[in-house]
């Protein structure tokens, strides 16, 4: 969905360790092949290779963040684990299967996501997200959202997106000319994830949409697009609203999660936002 924000589940680091482990396990695998007892602490070995206890505690930790009791029969799953891993990684080598996989890119992308977690837990930290805090950002969303009450509207909308304000503006004659807005997008728009469905984007919410892009919906009535394309980023839009409904915005208490990783998200955007005007970007 090209302008949904990516309101990425950050709100707690060990959180989303348990999705990254698995990777790293393998890197660790395949990348100390030649690894012995004799280089660090380990707690079992398979055909000679030694699982870290590092990896082990890695792993152990992952699982008491995600509600697991620290038991000798969690620690046994848990190295057993690690062993059906490493057997798998060594047949993998075995069989010359480890040539089809792009390891530096995942190494990579790793590296990247462990970086941005110890960035996010820093932040924290730092900044402890109190009750109040928490509170006040739902009171903030409760108003942009619902203008104070307990529900708000959400709106079902498709998009044409396009890259010039030229090609916008005759995609723009032809819907007034009669050409339906679900046609045309199949024909003409650049958003893959939406074209083959006439640009149908789904239901959403004004805040899990980039702010041009949610001032021109709001504004929208039912079945109306919008007359003047939309510039975001380096594409221009063609936004539809094709159905509204209304949503009961969820408590206080049931919000926290969601509220925590809206703060962290403002965060990094606000972060990103400032790195990006400080360096040079090459495209």
């Amino acid at each position: 969905m090209f302008f949904m924000k990516n309101l990425m589940k950050y709100c707690s680091l060990r959180s989303a360790l348990s999705l990254w482990f698995p990777l790293a396990g393998c890197f660790i695998a395949l990348n100390h092949a030649n690894a012995t007892p004799d280089n660090f602490e380990f707690v079992a070995t398979v055909n000679g290779f030694a699982i870290s206890k590092g990896l082990f505690e890695l792993n152990l930790q992952a699982a008491i963040a995600q509600g697991q009791k620290d038991t000798p029969q969690l620690r046994d799953a848990i190295k057993n684990e690690l062993i059906n891993r490493q057997l798998i990684a060594q047949e993998v080598v075995k069989q010359g299967l480890e040539q089809g996989i792009d390891l530096q890119d995942q190494i990579t992308q790793l590296r990247q996501n462990l970086y941005l977690q110890a960035f996010i837990e820093d932040y924290l930290k730092k900044n402890p997200i109190t009750n109040e805090r928490l509170r006040e950002e739902y009171d903030k969303q409760k108003q942009y959202l619902g203008n104070g009450s307990d529900s708000a509207t959400q709106y079902k909308i498709s998009q044409i997106v396009l890259k010039s304000e030229s090609e916008s503006i005759a995609v723009i004659s032809r819907l007034q000319s009669g050409d339906s807005f679900a046609k045309v997008a199949k024909e003409v728009s650049l958003d893959a994830a939406t074209k083959s469905q006439g640009g149908v984007l789904g239901w959403v919410s004004p805040q899990q949409l980039a702010p041009p892009i949610a001032d021109v919906v709001g504004t929208l009535g039912k079945g109306a697009y919008s007359k003047v394309p939309i510039k975001i980023s380096d594409a221009w839009v063609i936004m539809r609203v094709d159905d509204t409904r209304s949503a009961k915005i969820p408590n206080f208490e049931a919000s926290k999660n969601q509220l925590k990783q809206a703060i962290i998200q403002q965060y990094l955007t606000e972060t990103l936002k400032r790195l990006r005007e400080s360096s040079r970007i090459v495209q």
